[in-house]
């Protein structure tokens, strides 16, 4: 790598290897983002996998599996930002005893005033480490039922349960669900596991069934009668899934950082260990709703039961004053997003030239039902997982409405 550069702080060692560096324009005296690998290097992430299966033939065409699967990810990457550490925010000289009965000191110092960075020529220092893992579990049930007289049906339902340390491996911001933290960065590093939860992708039921109906009309016929009547087929996939997890999201570094790393990542405190909300409050936002007696509200250094009686008198996002030093309470992704219901029906024609060439004329429906389904309340940049959000719990999107297509297949 060359001698260090004495105007950039990139120094030698780890902190050289690779020579990637984010430098703040402003000041090319200060990173402000670096992408570091320690000279020890990284490993490639492995998994795990098992399966346990049993069938059975129920009657002469139909038959029923079901299955346990298993899969366990280890050393799976994280990005982690090192320069950090809790109670480093608080008052110059201050101490504190957090709920984990640790002593946590500030960092402040005439060279460091704002205590943010434990090394204060440097903004955020990622490491990319090979530190998560991940494990799933799911019941896996299907039923088969071979075609007769010109149908066949095909249903599935799985039961599944997804835990990791961390579904991203760079920044929250690259999750379904927008940031939020333990996706990206740990909320603490000392303390990676209070983010070992729920998956943001886990989806605890998932039902799909398929079908396929050659209609026997005029099957046999030949000539107009057949072109125009026979060779109708009828096909579906209707589909149904609760919802996957996420996490409220505190994004504010002067009131929210609860643990003072410096860091605006932090869970907050609630009174609530779950919550799966209503269609109305994911449209609308919790408590946004007319005539909703209970909803939500974030204040910062009071107990539960402050907020306004408008909309219940229930804290359900709380913070814990300006001197303490002590991660929000709120687990990883324990709450519940919008389920999603589809159904996709089609209508194909086929039409036989010879034994090789025939076309299909297809003509296929998305949604169409046209159901309205929500996505995360943090997706698509939205933002409305932060609980400091004007329209906190409103979903961030819609799935796609009810198209339609059609089509021509030439197969030969």
């Amino acid at each position: 790598t060359g001698p260090p550069d004495p105007l950039n702080h990139q120094g030698s060692g780890d902190t050289a290897v690779g020579n990637i560096m984010g430098w703040d324009t402003s000041n090319q005296n200060q990173a402000i983002l670096t992408g570091i690998i320690f000279s020890k290097g990284i490993k490639d992430p492995y998994v795990h996998n098992w399966f346990l299966g049993v069938q059975q033939q129920l009657a002469q065409k139909l038959s029923l599996e079901v299955n346990y699967v298993g899969t366990a990810g280890h050393k799976l990457f994280r990005a982690e930002n090192v320069n950090r550490v809790p109670g480093s925010t608080l008052p110059t000289g201050v101490c504190d005893l957090d709920v984990f009965g640790r002593t946590v000191c500030s960092q402040r110092s005439a060279n460091n005033p704002s205590g943010r960075r434990l090394n204060p020529n440097y903004g955020r220092l990622r490491v990319w480490q090979n530190v998560v893992n991940s494990n799933y579990h799911a019941m896996q049930i299907s039923v088969k039922n071979a075609s007769t007289h010109g149908l066949s049906l095909n249903g599935n339902y799985t039961w599944s349960h997804s835990i990791d340390g961390g579904s991203t491996w760079h920044s929250g911001a690259t999750s379904s669900n927008g940031r939020a933290a333990g996706e990206g960065f740990t909320t603490d590093q000392t303390l990676p596991g209070l983010d070992r939860s729920n998956s943001i992708f886990d989806v605890r039921h998932k039902f799909g069934m398929s079908y396929v109906y050659e209609l026997p009309w005029f099957k046999n016929s030949s000539g107009p009668v057949n072109w125009i009547l026979g060779g109708w087929q009828l096909n579906g996939i209707v589909s149904h899934q609760s919802g996957a997890h996420w996490s409220p999201f505190c994004a504010s570094a002067q009131s929210c950082d609860l643990n003072k790393d410096g860091e605006r990542n932090d869970r907050p405190n609630s009174t609530l260990s779950s919550f799966t909300p209503t269609h109305d409050q994911q449209a609308l936002g919790w408590g946004k709703a007319p005539g909703v007696s209970t909803g939500w509200c974030y204040t910062s250094g009071v107990i539960p039961g402050a907020c306004p009686a408008s909309i219940g008198g229930t804290a359900i996002f709380f913070g814990d004053g300006t001197t303490k030093a002590s991660p929000g309470n709120l687990g990883r992704n324990t709450f519940v997003g919008p389920s999603f219901t589809g159904w996709d029906p089609s209508i194909f024609k086929n039409f036989k030239f010879t034994e090789r060439v025939g076309l299909q004329f297809r003509y296929e429906v998305f949604n169409a039902l046209n159901k309205v389904n929500f996505q995360l309340p943090g997706s698509n940049g939205a933002g409305h997982n932060n609980v400091k959000d004007l329209k906190f719990g409103q979903a961030g999107g819609t799935f796609n409405p009810r198209q339609m297509q059609f089509g021509l297949r030439l197969t030969f």
